[in-house]
């Protein structure tokens, strides 16, 4: 196709009318109908006349409207994240109060998503939400745009408050209906599975019968936190990073020594030696 023809301009709109589910655009998801300059030159032009919107370099969305106030609805910040990702091919990893929220864990609204990244970049504000990047080490981003990200995520934020019956069992029901899904569930079950070596002792735990059994669902945990040294040999790093990433906001009672028991001294014998 021609720069920025009118046969390229309805292609791109078509596709974004079909692929509707995907609601935030970069420039790389239209190179296969012409070349990167001619995308480029079509993408601004819909820009000028109102027909998309430009949230950032690189970002287009075509915006709702509010029905009250008639004004452009902000952005979906989950999609904004993942088109940011396919836009500079890398790993993007959300904090746990976003992700908890996301899934319907928790009703707090995250005034500022925080992102891990491997690579620096600037703030993207929308609406009342900001999106930061935060530079993280590699090895912190192992579960970075897998399936199965937002469920540990989540839980990492969570965790002081899965001690709590009435707290865990809420949760539970939650993620089961998830895996029972029969869209989602599957590859977040086998995401699981594949990297459970990635994860706490404790919250694999949690999440064990979840993923092998729907029966398990129900049943009682009185022993989910116990030790398992060979467990943690191998999750030790991972662990150890994964928790510096919790925002919970109920501090972890602290642990009391229990009393040390007094012992009475030997009683010294009163028979002398007899001299002979």
């Amino acid at each position: 196709m021609s720069d920025a023809s009118p046969n390229l301009k309805t292609a791109i709109l078509e596709r974004i009318r079909v692929d509707a589910p995907r609601k935030i655009w970069t420039p790389s998801d239209f190179v296969d109908l012409a070349s990167r300059d001619a995308v480029d030159k079509a993408l601004q032009r819909l820009t000028k006349a109102g027909t998309l919107r430009r949230i950032d370099r690189g970002l287009y969305d075509q915006p709702g409207f509010n029905k009250l106030t008639h004004k452009p609805n902000p952005p979906d910040p989950r999609s904004v994240i993942d088109a940011v990702g396919r836009r500079d091919q890398t790993r993007m990893l959300v904090d746990g109060m976003t992700a908890a929220n996301d899934l319907g864990l928790t009703d707090a609204v995250p005034a500022k998503i925080v992102v891990h990244t491997d690579a620096r970049r600037r703030a993207i504000k929308l609406g009342n939400v900001t999106i930061i990047f935060r530079p993280t080490a590699a090895s912190k981003l192992f579960w970075a745009g897998r399936p199965a990200m937002r469920v540990v995520q989540a839980l990492h934020w969570l965790r002081d408050l899965l001690v709590r019956e009435g707290e865990s069992d809420q949760v539970r029901r939650k993620l089961a209906k998830l895996f029972k899904d029969p869209t989602v569930g599957p590859p977040l079950k086998a995401d699981l599975t594949a990297g459970m070596m990635a994860l706490p002792t404790w919250m694999w735990v949690f999440l064990k019968p979840l993923v092998e059994s729907d029966a398990g669902v129900h049943r009682r945990h009185t022993d989910d936190y116990r030790d398992d040294a060979d467990h943690d040999r191998h999750r030790q790093g991972t662990t150890d990073d994964a928790d510096d990433q919790r925002h919970a906001g109920v501090a972890r009672p602290e642990r009391k020594p229990l009393p040390r028991q007094k012992t009475q001294p030997a009683k010294r014998s009163t028979t002398r030696a007899v001299k002979t």
